[in-house]
């Protein structure tokens, strides 16, 4: 390093300093969002006054976090890792499973990205943090009676510290005495008659009985242990983004020159950390290089002042660009705290990663969901304040009283059925209300519509809007669901091409650096040994987010239809086709298993090696070895067969319409015949009701004529003319005839 420790510490300063600086410009937003996602009053109430708050900002987020959540965790892994070499596919599949794995059971990965997405949609920025945390794990074990040799591969095991050791003597039972061989009288071994030696005798006491020896103890041993676990892993966590400093002109944590966190430990923690005690406790509480926030740090050690171990220090946990000898800058990490560097290191990775859901060109810090919903909030809230009370006004009115005509004590208790005395029945006179629910609700209908415009969330695309589905159909639903959910969709493509996506590629950083020894976990239901050490040059692989592929039921029946044509391509051209090998037919069965929500296929179809496959292919190429001239006629033969059937069909499909035609024209005389039969009616029914008619009109003029003449007659009966009994007897052989 190129600089001493003094610039070092003032080069901190300053870019501490300039990172608060930078983070007061979106401080006063943050804290606001988060007021007004909790719902908090706006210091503007009234007393006696509505003092509701619309809560606009918390319905459109946490609309939105369940549908983001779900983009990316309705697949079995959260990414996949696809080769782009020959031979990359394994490998490939055993590093999409162990990043997975990492993630999801390491680590609680729907927490993490849970808390991350939500410090994004509210804070403007959510960040996270992954490294390797070196972690020793020691475990007190005890045994009891371990023989010497037992004791030894104990103590020759690696990790292994014995803590406490007994010796426990066993007593054995006394045991005879071996048997001595038979001398003679010259010290040699006695001779029977076969000229043998004499086996060896027992040996007996005094009384005759067998002579007992005593056998000394066995030693045993109890010993206590404590075993040493090397449990280091990739450790994920959420980082608060007032904790979060980045340099003021960087527009990505990737590009800055100058990247920490900042966050308050205890000398305890510190130690604990493995920094020295005597430095530790030199370290100053106060934080002299600008508090973020306005908090005071102080504040934090009034809770146990009397513990010196407890006190709070501000730690720095900084990434810093440092020039070195060669005019060139390395990364390095240094934690600083209380005007001391406590550990300074190069590094060749900075551990954060962010996301923002309304990112701006050429700035870090973008626009959350909040911004977009915060004013429409504060109007929401300001004419439902005044919508109710209005209504509180309505519902117990102001009145108008006379002066000295009323008792205002009655007046003013206003308990149901309670008596108001007055000297004058008109001393009180109503003050009418106006009603402001007519004008409010449609502009709160309004503001609904912003809102969803400018947040993506609404009813409709949560699925909650049941008007939408009356009177529309099915297809006009989806597209209108698809359009709403357009911006939703956005910010998950935003997410996953920035700080998912590099997160993964993190964690695959982190164990092929780290890991140095192989873990044992289960691949596709099988358990195997994952050495990361083996995969240092893996990374010319594409990471595929899980976005884009539609719902869970859109994927298998992608995956049905791309089975049912490799089906086809091996019935039609055999496993030794150009398209499809049996290899990649079972990858897609795979797929289909774990998209319908099984993690581990092996339970349903079996694993192809490359003895395997080759075995298969070369029976497909046996089988197929069919003398040319036999093919030939084979394809002559099943080319006529085809033909013919072809034929039948046609002949069958000729026969069906020539029968349908006729079928139709029988149907269509039918028809013909029964409009005829109808028509006929018709004309039968006009005639009847025409002669009904004239009947009806000559039935009037005989009645007429008939009582003219009888009045005439009554009249005048000499008066009656010839020419009034003609009338009469001509409307009735009129009538007559009509009837016949």
């Amino acid at each position: 390093m190129s600089i001493t420790e003094e610039e070092l510490k003032s080069l901190l300063d300053n870019h501490i300093d300039d990172a608060n600086s930078a983070y007061e410009e979106v401080d006063g937003d943050v804290k606001k969002a988060t007021e007004y996602y909790l719902g908090k009053p706006f210091g503007n109430e009234v007393n006696g006054k509505s003092s509701v708050v619309d809560r606009s900002v918390a319905a459109s987020i946490d609309g939105a976090l369940p549908q983001l959540l779900k983009i990316f965790t309705q697949s079995v892994d959260v990414v996949e890792f696809t080769p782009q070499n020959d031979g990359d596919a394994t490998v490939a599949e055993n590093v999409t499973q162990y990043v997975n794995h990492i993630f999801n059971k390491d680590n609680s990965g729907a927490i993490i990205m849970h808390d991350w997405f939500w410090d994004a949609l509210v804070n403007k920025v959510g960040i996270v943090k992954a490294y390797w945390d070196v972690k020793q794990d020691a475990n007190e074990e005890e045994y009891f009676e371990l023989t010497q040799d037992e004791l030894g591969m104990l103590m020759a095991a690696e990790d292994v510290e014995i803590t406490e050791q007994e010796e426990v003597p066993i007593p054995q039972e006394p045991q005879p005495a071996p048997p001595q061989p038979v001398m003679d009288e010259m010290g040699q071994p006695a001779m029977d008659e076969q000229g043998q030696p004499l086996p060896p005798q027992p040996q007996l006491d005094e009384m005759g009985q067998p002579l007992m020896m005593e056998v000394p103890p066995i030693i045993l041993y109890n010993v206590k242990i404590k075993k040493t676990v090397d449990a280091s892993r990739v450790k994920i966590e959420n980082v608060p983004t007032a904790e979060f400093m980045i340099d003021r002109h960087a527009d990505c944590i990737e590009d800055a020159r100058f990247v920490a966190q900042r966050k308050m430990l205890t000398r305890s923690d510190l130690v604990a950390m493995g920094y020295d005690n005597n430095i530790v406790a030199e370290l100053s509480t106060d934080d002299d290089v600008g508090i973020r926030g306005n908090v005071d740090f102080n504040e934090f050690n009034d809770v146990n002042s009397s513990d010196p171990s407890q006190d709070l220090i501000a730690y720095y946990e900084v990434y810093i660009d440092i020039g070195e000898d060669d005019g060139m800058a390395k990364k390095h990490r240094v934690c600083y705290a209380s005007n001391t560097i406590l550990s300074d290191e190069e590094i060749d990775y900075v551990p954060f990663y962010s996301l923002c859901p309304f990112p701006i060109p050429h700035s870090f810090y973008g626009q959350s969901m909040a911004d977009r919903t915060m004013e429409i909030q504060f109007i929401k809230s300001t004419i439902t304040r005044q919508m109710l009370d209005n209504l509180y006004l309505t519902n117990n009115s102001r009145v108008g009283a006379v002066e000295g005509q009323v008792n205002l004590d009655d007046l003013l208790n206003s308990t149901a059925g309670g008596i108001i005395r007055m000297k004058n029945p008109n001393a009180i006179v109503p003050m009418q209300v106006q009603s402001s629910a007519a004008q409010s609700f449609p502009m709160l209908d309004y503001l609904d519509g912003e809102q969803a415009k400018a947040t993506g969330v609404s009813d409709m695309s949560q699925g909650l809007d049941a008007n939408v589905l009356q009177n529309v159909s099915a297809t006009a639903v989806a597209t209108m669901t698809a359009q709403s959910q357009g911006k939703l969709e956005l910010i998950a493509r935003i997410f996953a091409d920035t700080g998912v996506k590099d997160l993964m590629r993190g964690i695959l950083h982190l164990v092929c650096k780290y890991q140095d020894e192989p873990r044992a976990m289960a691949i596709n239901g099988k358990p195997m040994d994952i050495d990361p050490r083996e995969w240092d040059n893996l990374y010319n692989v594409n990471i595929n987010v899980g976005l884009g592929n539609g719902t869970g039921n859109e994927k298998i029946a992608m995956l049905q239809m791309i089975l049912g044509k490799q089906e086809m391509m091996i019935q039609q051209y055999g496993l030794s086709n150009p398209l499809v090998d049996l290899k990649q037919y079972r990858q897609t069965l795979a797929k289909f298993i774990n998209a319908s929500g099984y993690r581990d296929d092996a339970q349903f179809i079996k694993e192809i090696d490359d003895a395997t496959m080759q075995q298969v292919m070369q029976a497909d190429k046996e089988a197929d070895k069919t003398p040319p001239e036999v093919k030939a006629a084979q394809a002559i033969a099943k080319a006529e067969t085809d033909k013919a059937s072809m034929k039948q069909q046609t002949d069958m499909a000729a026969q069906q319409l020539k029968q349908q035609e006729l079928q139709f024209k029988v149907q269509m005389e039918q028809q013909e015949l029964e409009l005829a039969r109808q028509q006929q009616e018709l004309d039968s029914a006009k005639e009847m009701l025409k002669i009904q008619t004239e009947r009806s009109k000559l039935e009037a003029d005989v009645a007429l004529h008939t009582a003219e003449l009888a009045q005439k007659a009554q009249a005048n009966q000499d008066k009656v003319s010839n020419e009034d009994m003609r009338n009469v007897l001509s409307a009735v052989d009129k009538l007559a005839k009509v009837n016949a």
